[in-house]
């Protein structure tokens, strides 16, 4: 406390000096007026912003070293341990870099935060403190000690057993030169690139830190993104909507940009349900970004909004067809285009069409068994349906003769003998069909269904 007190006397004494006013008599003028005129207001005096500064320094230094009381009397009453100093000491620590950071004193004052941390035992506090020291204050007289001393304690504390190798990379590698604002990006990215729950508060803290000093800079945009995705991941997706809307309106030629319009559009269709609001997003996506890996991903919400948002049938068959021509390859594009199929098949009752869209998918992807195998199911139970039978049994056998030893091959080979048995009356083309499966599929149930039905037949 005698240092403190001190201090205090060092700070009365220096405002003394800028206002030629013994410092015993401070305290009575405070607040006062001249005599004898009641409305006069007491002279007021600037004081030199670097005396200020070295007194304040003066003061965090015998703070630094003030010990909490354990015991004793305060003001004539019992007082308890004084627990509340370190998250004091804290702010005044914070209070000194958000006046004089990067200058002063300023590696001192983090370096006492640290040590402060140290003594809280708030080892997350520690290890993003020890980062920002290593990337703030390359060229400090104190960078050596302060280093040598957490490397120390990053080897002592069984918190850092996770991270230590990590941390201590990132220590060696920090940036000697180059400007403030990139080298306290640089730090921001390495505390984002722990991908740690622990540090996401602290990280949040000093991004809009960063953004308060720096925004300016180009690189706002990226630490915008960092916090929306954070915003996201924490369910909060008001505020990730917001701070992206932040990113185009403060960084419109950010690369940042088109994910940050993407993701808005995402939002409003899949957490607010906001389709239309989505739909225009989707559209001024495509519209400013069309070779932008998302592109194929706009276009498909687009397509499934008008489908399943609005059940507007026709914009949903021409924007799976846009899908479907601009990115043959994309892998919701066969999805899309049975989606296509069945929408013509059960909605607007244009069967040709439909077949048509699902002979498309078995001739133009042959190779995907499981959707082509699909589509000739779906376009043989169409005309089963209209009665068309030999037409429904060429696209069951297709898949036999397209994709054999197959499970859809058994089952459309099963229908394709019930057909020719019930339907088409033709016995022995049931049989025929009854003995490809036995042959094909002998340890299968079916097989032994189809000899059974076989004995029946020849009956």
């Amino acid at each position: 406390m005698n240092r403190i007190a001190i201090s205090l006397s060092i700070v009365s004494i220096t405002f003394a000096a800028s206002t030629n006013v013994p410092a015993d008599s401070l305290t009575n003028q405070v607040g006062k007026s001249q005599p004898g005129n009641r409305n006069a207001s007491p002279k007021q005096r600037v004081i030199a912003t670097k005396t200020i500064e070295n007194a304040h320094f003066d003061f965090l230094r015998a703070l630094h070293a003030e010990e909490p009381k354990k015991s004793g009397k305060l003001l004539g009453r019992l007082s308890r341990h004084s627990k509340d100093l370190p998250g004091y000491k804290i702010k005044e620590y914070n209070s000194y870099l958000k006046a004089y950071f990067p200058n002063a004193s300023s590696d001192h004052v983090q370096r006492y935060m640290i040590e402060s941390y140290i003594v809280q035992k708030k080892w997350d506090e520690v290890q993003v403190g020890l980062l920002k020291f290593a990337y703030l204050y390359p060229n400090s007289s104190i960078y050596k000690k302060v280093l040598d001393n957490g490397y120390t304690l990053l080897q002592e504390e069984k918190y850092f057993g996770s991270v230590r190798d990590k941390l201590i990379t990132l220590l060696n590698d920090a940036p000697k030169t180059g400007k403030m604002h990139s080298r306290y990006f640089d730090f921001l990215a390495a505390v984002h690139g722990f991908k740690d729950k622990r540090l996401r508060s602290i990280f949040e803290r000093e991004s809009w830190e960063f953004l308060t000093r720096y925004a300016n800079r180009s690189r706002g945009s990226t630490v915008l993104m960092w916090l929306a995705q954070l915003e996201q991941e924490n369910n909060n997706f008001h505020p990730a909507v917001m701070i992206y809307e932040k990113l185009m309106t403060l960084y419109p030629a950010s690369q940042d940009y088109a994910a940050a319009l993407y993701q808005v559009a995402m939002l409003k269709q899949e957490k607010f349900s906001d389709y239309n609001e989505a739909t225009v997003s989707f559209r001024k996506f495509l519209k400013q970004f069309p070779e932008h890996n998302y592109v194929a991903h706009a276009q498909y919400r687009i397509a499934t909004m008008a489908d399943k948002n609005f059940s507007d049938w026709s914009t949903a068959i021409e924007e799976y067809g846009k899908l479907a021509a601009s990115h043959p390859n994309f892998k919701y594009t066969i999805p899309s285009l049975l989606r296509i199929g069945e929408i013509q098949a059960t909605k607007l009752k244009l069967k040709e069409e439909a077949i048509s869209t699902y002979n498309r998918i078995a001739s133009e992807y042959p190779d995907s068994t499981m959707q082509a195998t699909e589509a000739h199911q779906r376009a043989g139970k169409l005309y089963e349906n209209g009665k068309e039978y030999e037409k429904a049994i060429d696209q069951y056998m297709a898949i036999h003769e397209n994709y054999p030893g197959t499970e859809g091959a058994l089952e459309n080979l099963g229908k394709c003998a019930v057909i020719y048995e019930k339907k088409l009356k033709q016995k022995d083309k049931a049989i025929e069909i009854l003995n490809t499966i036995i042959k094909e599929f002998p340890e299968s149930k079916n097989a032994k269904r189809a000899a059974k039905r076989i004995k029946k037949l020849n009956k």
